[in-house]
C-alpha cells in the first residue's frame, strides 16, 4: 500500500476560505433576523400595525361586529 499523501496546501486554503464564507453568511442571517425582529417589535409597541396583520373583515378576529 502506498503511504498517505496529504492534500496540497491549496486545498487547505480553499477549505478555510469556504468555511469562512459560510460562517460569515450564518452571522449575517442571524444579525439580519435580529434587526428585523427589533424593528417589528418597536412598531408593535408603538401601536403601528403591519398592513398584513390588519383585519380583513368584521368577523376576521372571530368577534361580533360593532353595533351600528
Amino acid at each position: 500500500m502506498s503511504a498517505h499523501v496529504p492534500p496540497p496546501r491549496d486545498a487547505k486554503k480553499a477549505a478555510i476560505i469556504v468555511l469562512a464564507i459560510v460562517a460569515a453568511m450564518i452571522v449575517a442571517i442571524f444579525v439580519g433576523f435580529n434587526l428585523y425582529h427589533a424593528d417589528t417589535l418597536q412598531e408593535r409597541q408603538a401601536g403601528q400595525v403591519d398592513p398584513q396583520d390588519l383585519p380583513k373583515g368584521p368577523r376576521d378576529l372571530q368577534t361580533e361586529p360593532p353595533p351600528r
